[in-house]
């Protein structure tokens, strides 16, 4: 079990040590990935990703393996270094990928929102007819100036002639030909270029013809429809128009508004894309904007090749600032870092601590599990071992102190506050704990009630062990190896006055020395062997106590219920079940602690002045699990009502109450939760004396009200002479005398007790002219170079600290 212990403790203290370096892991992290981080936070927010704690840590991983990926590769060509690096970071590609995607629909129906809603159909067909006009009037022209220029004059005069326009006769010959064939002869426009065509395609084949008003006077009709029909398929092929798409589109236009535009530009979108292949046209935001912009544009010619350029071009810049883009600076910046931190020693191991850090985490936290189930095992071992958690006690003893000790460690140095201290208190007594100030009164109160783990001892109470040593565990072994080394320098300086007085027995002396020193070595290690047993034990029992008290209070309120239930019926039974359910809820988390309650000396430090008296009083019924504030209320006021103050002083602040009223309100706080011992800490030494008769009658009233057992500590002998039922006098952490009052004032043994007691002043001029000083000089009165004392019992009751000398004159001293 020791073993397992140990394993425990190890097991413990290294995932501690674990989880300290993942600490410091995670701040060097911070600390050297935070300009980074800020670069990816800052695409994570624009593709609106989650940049929580999660994603900060799975950046970090590799941002750190990329770092070391470019000190690996620091011998190759930078840019291999930083697809390499760039490779680290593609975790992000397909995140951020998805959530470009996801966004630029978003942005696209933003957009299709906006144009349903501003969007003026009736203007843009008036742009777009005036624009058609407009391309009629070019593409007309552009037949009429290509037969003036074929049929131009020639002429070798150096006078210019303005040539003659063919238009004129294209069109009186065109208004023949319509009025004679209607919708066969195509637009005028169509007969232009038809004409042109023609004309070209005759010319090419070796014609002559003289002038446009001959060409078409023997114009062939049938040779002319064919013509025309090429001409109209070559436009329908050619004159791809989206403009002509878009005003179809909105000749279908709906209510909903927003689904045509997004229909339409999906199609052309989709469209694109099937017909350019290889080209990068962006994304369906990007596109929908580019589109729509030259959808307005007067110059725009429809054509699909020039939708394509624009996109290509409005991707290429969206690309500029797109999250490829940054993730390669980034990973450029990345090798930068990386040659420039290179030359430190070890930082690579650190980037892959960094890189890994989770697992430290989840390496210290399972340590600490691990630590926890074993100790759990350990305990649960020791308790089967151990048949009862406590001792048979005497019934009439309430509380027993074995051995108390308590050290505090400032560095090497240990002072003993405590040390080796044993009592025991009987139900419904006062036991009065006296000495000066700074001889460790305060201390045992405070350790017997747990707001001290004790050094080494133990503390029953009822009969189950309430204290543990296990945090006391480290003082004391440091305590016994000063001991040790404290013996072994006196045993040394002895040795070498011998070894000067008999140098012929040297080798001897030196031999015995060291014989005695390994057996005191020995002796140490046993102690502090069996300081770790009682450690964990007293640790187990401790838990233990507390089922055990668990237990107990259920079954005590469970027969009080079924006692209660046999006599009542009705309205007063239900409230007698509602009753029983909350204070075995209550007792299901209650502690034996709450039996055990204090009272401190100085009534305004140990009140809470934002706090008022209700609140101050009820706190611990309210720690305790009651939430009944009506429950409360009562046992408030009902408190209030036994230490002397009214309701009415419930709602109202420490500060606007006397001395001796707070301490009232202290006493109060005590007695709320029913304790069975109160531990009163100098409870009048910082009243007035006139307040503390006051004080220690309502003590006394309480104690036969309440059947309260009382541990009273104070340094005023007269005052506990009048209220102690027995008496425990301390000196330098040690109990040098106990006894019931009555004997310990009639028959003082221990010259510190008889100092005491000749202290004590009377309200008598005549004795006090003749009273004596009883002067302590501990060196002069005791002798405990050879034998140590230890605690004796001389009559029955009556303990003296003493060895065999002293306890032999003590005893003629009293006639024995």
């Amino acid at each position: 079990m020791k073993v397992a212990k140990k394993i425990s403790t190890v097991l413990k203290a290294l995932g501690w040590v674990v989880l300290a370096l993942a600490l410091v892991v995670n701040i060097y992290a911070a600390a050297n990935s935070g300009a980074a981080w800020s670069t990816m936070q800052g695409v994570l927010n624009t593709y609106q990703v989650n940049g929580g704690i999660f994603a900060r840590q799975c950046f970090d991983r590799q941002y750190f393996t990329a770092l070391r990926s470019a000190a690996v590769t620091k011998g190759q060509a930078e840019q291999t270094r930083i697809a390499q690096v760039r490779a680290d970071l593609s975790v992000w590609d397909e995140a951020l990928a998805q959530a470009k995607e996801k966004l630029a629909v978003e942005n696209a129906d933003a957009y299709y929102a906006e144009l349903a809603e501003n969007f003026d159909v009736d203007a843009y067909r008036a742009f777009y007819e005036q624009k058609e006009s407009g391309e009629e009037t070019r593409q007309l022209k552009k037949a009429v100036d290509y037969l003036d220029e074929t049929f131009k004059p020639k002429s070798s005069k150096k006078v210019k002639v303005a040539p003659a326009s063919c238009e004129k006769n294209l069109a009186a010959y065109y208004a023949t030909l319509s009025e004679a064939q209607g919708e066969a002869a195509g637009t005028y426009v169509e007969f232009a270029e038809t004409v042109a065509a023609m004309v070209q395609q005759d010319l090419a084949d070796g014609a002559s013809i003289k002038s446009v008003k001959a060409y078409l006077e023997e114009l062939d009709l049938e040779k002319y429809a064919e013509a025309l029909t090429a001409v109209q398929a070559q436009e329908r092929t050619a004159t791809e128009d989206v403009c002509d798409d878009f005003v179809r589109a909105l000749d279908g236009m709906t209510e909903d508004r927003m689904g045509v535009f997004a229909a339409f530009f999906q199609e052309q979108y989709d469209l694109l894309k099937s017909r350019y292949p290889d080209e990068n046209v962006g994304s369906i935001d990007v596109f929908a904007r580019t589109l729509g912009a030259l959808l307005n544009d007067g110059e725009f010619d429809g054509a699909l090749s020039t939708v394509m350029k624009q996109a290509r071009s409005a991707a290429l810049e969206s690309d500029k600032t797109g999250y490829a883009a940054t993730l390669g600076t980034l990973a450029s910046d990345t090798v930068k870092k990386s040659d420039e931190s290179n030359g430190i020693g070890a930082v690579v191991a650190l980037w892959l601590l960094a890189a890994h850090v989770i697992w430290l985490w989840v390496g210290g936290v399972v340590l600490l599990i691990l630590a926890k189930v074993l100790a759990k095992i350990v305990a649960r071992i020791t308790l089967n071992r151990l048949e009862n958690a406590g001792i048979q006690e005497d019934p009439d003893i309430l509380l027993r102190v074995n051995h108390l000790k308590q050290y505090f460690r400032s560095g090497d140095y240990i002072n003993k506050a405590v040390d080796d201290v044993s009592f025991y208190i009987k139900r419904g007594e006062v036991f009065g704990l006296v000495g000066e100030s700074g001889c460790g009164k305060t201390t045992t109160g405070r350790t017997i009630i747990n707001l001290y783990d004790p050094t080494e001892g133990d503390v029953y109470f009822d009969g189950l062990r309430i204290s543990s040593t296990q945090n006391g565990l480290p003082v004391l072994t440091r305590s016994l190896k000063n001991d040790f080394e404290e013996t072994c320098r006196r045993k040394e300086a002895a040795l070498k006055e011998q070894i000067a007085k008999e140098p012929a027995r040297k080798a001897e002396l030196t031999r015995a020395y060291r014989d005695e020193v390994r057996q005191l070595k020995q002796e140490m290690h046993r102690r502090i062997r069996q300081a770790k047993t009682n450690a964990l034990e007293s640790s187990v029992e401790k838990s233990k106590c507390v089922e055990k008290y668990r237990e107990k209070r259920k079954e005590e309120l469970t027969r009080k219920f079924e006692a209660d239930m046999a006599t009542l019926t009705g309205e007063a039974a239900e409230e007698c079940r509602s009753r029983y359910e909350v204070d075995m809820k209550v007792a299901a988390k209650d502690n034996i602690m709450t039996k055990m309650q204090m009272i401190f000396q100085d009534p305004i430090a140990s009140i809470n002045p934002r706090m008022t008296v209700r609140e101050i009083i009820a706190e611990g019924l309210k720690i305790r699990g009651i939430r009944d504030e009506k429950y409360i209320d009562d046992k408030v006021y009902e408190v209030l009502d036994l230490v002397g103050l009214v309701r009415e002083h419930a709602n109202r602040y420490p500060h606007e109450f006397s001395g001796g009223q707070r301490q009232r309100i202290g006493i109060a706080r005590a007695i709320v939760l029913q304790p069975d011992l109160i531990i009163a800490d100098e409870p009048i030494s910082a009243l007035d004396v006139s307040i503390q008769a006051q004080v220690i009658n309502l003590l006394n009233d309480l104690r036969n009200k309440m059947g309260l057992t009382i541990l009273f500590i104070a340094h005023n002998l007269s005052v506990v002479k009048y209220f102690s039922d027995r008496i425990g006098v301390m000196y330098y952490g040690k109990m040098v005398e106990l006894a019931n009052s009555d004997e310990l004032f009639a028959h003082p043994l221990h010259p510190y007790t008889k100092s005491l007691l000749s202290a004590i002043p009377y309200p008598d001029p005549h004795h006090e002219k003749y009273r004596k000083r009883i002067e302590y000089n501990p060196a002069l009165a005791h002798d405990y170079s050879v034998d140590q004392p230890t605690m004796r019992e001389i009559v029955p009751g009556h303990f003296i600290l003493c060895n065999d000398a002293e306890f032999e004159k003590y005893k003629k001293e009293l006639g024995l």
